[in-house]
């Protein structure tokens, strides 16, 4: 059975809590260089545009993305932080395995984030 690193078991109890925040990380993962604000974010990812800006913005707060305010809007990015980035990267490696994804499915319903 897949054993997951303690830093990423970590990271998922404390920052992937829904689902939507497992859709934004893979999609930042895979675009790490995406500017975008949280409407063009959930056309990407096929969310509602409220929950993205809801999940973004407590992002930001927690580190994972940086926010920048261009006229009226916010834009995202990803954080240039090399630890963080790491993990996201491990997590998403790992997700590739069934134990693992059945493991970060079980954390994020315990965390309640069923969105």
């Amino acid at each position: 059975m897949y054993e997951m690193d303690p830093r990423v078991l970590d990271f998922i109890r404390h920052h992937v809590t829904t689902f939507i925040r497992w859709d934004l990380l893979r999609f930042f993962h895979e675009n790490p260089y995406t500017q975008d604000t949280a409407r063009n974010l959930a056309m990407y990812v096929g969310r509602d545009p409220d929950a993205i800006a809801q999940e973004a913005k407590e992002m930001d707060e927690e580190g994972i993305f940086k926010s920048e305010t261009r006229g009226e809007h916010t834009v995202y990015v990803l954080t240039e932080d090399q630890e963080i980035r790491r993990l996201i990267a491990d997590l998403i490696d790992g997700a590739r395995e069934r134990t693992f994804r059945m493991k970060l499915v079980y954390h994020i319903l315990r965390a309640g984030g069923q969105s």
